[in-house]
């Protein structure tokens, strides 16, 4: 009954566990597909406000004319900047920002290091903020992850381009997105125990997300070249025993995420093989005390037997 016992249930338990992690890294995938979906709409929603469309010339205008601390561009941040600043509540943003077509950031319902600088010619030219102000005057662009030195924390950048009602380009918005939009997905960990863990890899194989196990920053800092990275990187959906990034055997549950426009991420979601086949171990070793203990009771059970057979037919037993 233990080996019968043994090799009905494993393959129960083994599948039990698999599709939980299969289920966990659909949802998960489902949800960083809504919030990318979610953030083209919020972006391309606000380029075609009024509020956007009537402020952006005025504040390029007001710069051009006299600076950032001119009468006529504080006059104009008075009426518009707090409109704006409701966007930024209302959309969760950290900052949203106004470029003019001449690459100037006229804008900022937060004041950073970016305003007044020109992203053509400036400083900042060759950073993320730069690049994507140049993809966003054709169309909706969204930055991979990068560090923002005011914030003290990882944001996403994404861009739009706004137009006139004459369809005259007038310039970009960019809004800046915090981490935390896209951590509170991944930092919940679903029934996955105590060595369970989900997280982001890119096309350049560093971390896009925080590690649960290593205390120091992680996200674009740690390279994970596991096989079940490459194999998502490859396109491919699976679940498999393989060595994670701390050189662990875990069972896991990977997948591109291919409906990103325009960052190539993977998504995994993993768990120590210890963990996840416990259940397994303890029942193994549970048959085995059970069978030793029936086998040991069954053993003296049939030598008492003998034994009282034996004294009382000595001579079939002499």
């Amino acid at each position: 009954m233990g080996p019968l016992t043994y090799r009905t249930l494993v393959p129960s338990f083994r599948n039990e566990f698999i599709n939980h992690l299969i289920s966990v890294r659909e949802i998960k995938k489902l949800q960083i597909h809504n919030f990318f979906h979610e953030r083209y709409g919020d972006v391309h929603v606000l380029s075609k406000n009024p509020i956007v469309v009537q402020s952006l010339p005025r504040f390029s205008n007001a710069f051009k004319s006299g600076g950032l601390d001119d009468s006529e561009y504080k006059q104009v941040d008075t009426y518009f900047g707090p409109l704006l600043e409701h966007f930024l509540r209302q959309y969760g943003y950290n900052n949203i920002f106004l470029i003019d077509t001449d690459g100037n950031v006229v804008f900022g319902v937060r004041r950073d290091e970016y305003i007044g600088t020109n992203l053509y010619s400036g400083d900042y030219s060759s950073f993320t903020i730069g690049e994507v102000f140049k993809e966003g005057l054709n169309n909706v662009k969204f930055s991979d992850l990068t560090w923002c030195e005011e914030t003290k924390d990882f944001i996403l950048l994404g861009a739009a381009p706004v137009y006139d009602v004459t369809n005259k380009l007038l310039g970009v918005v960019v809004a800046e997105t915090p981490y935390s939009s896209i951590d509170i997905f991944i930092s919940q960990k679903d029934g996955l125990g105590e060595t369970g863990e989900i997280y982001i890899v890119g096309d350049d194989y560093f971390m896009r997300s925080k590690s649960r196990f290593l205390t120091q920053n992680t996200i674009l800092k740690l390279e994970i070249n596991t096989e079940g990275v490459k194999d998502a990187l490859r396109g491919n959906t699976d679940v498999r025993i393989v060595k994670d990034y701390r050189n662990i055997p875990v069972l896991s549950a990977y997948t591109p995420l291919d409906n990103l426009k325009d960052v190539t991420w993977v998504l995994l979601v993993k768990i120590d093989v210890k963990e996840a086949f416990y259940p397994i171990l303890v029942l193994k070793t549970d048959l085995i005390i059970i069978g030793a203990v029936i086998g040991s009771i069954t053993g003296i059970y049939i030598y008492f037997i003998i034994r009282r057979r034996a004294k009382n037919n000595p001579l079939i037993y002499s």
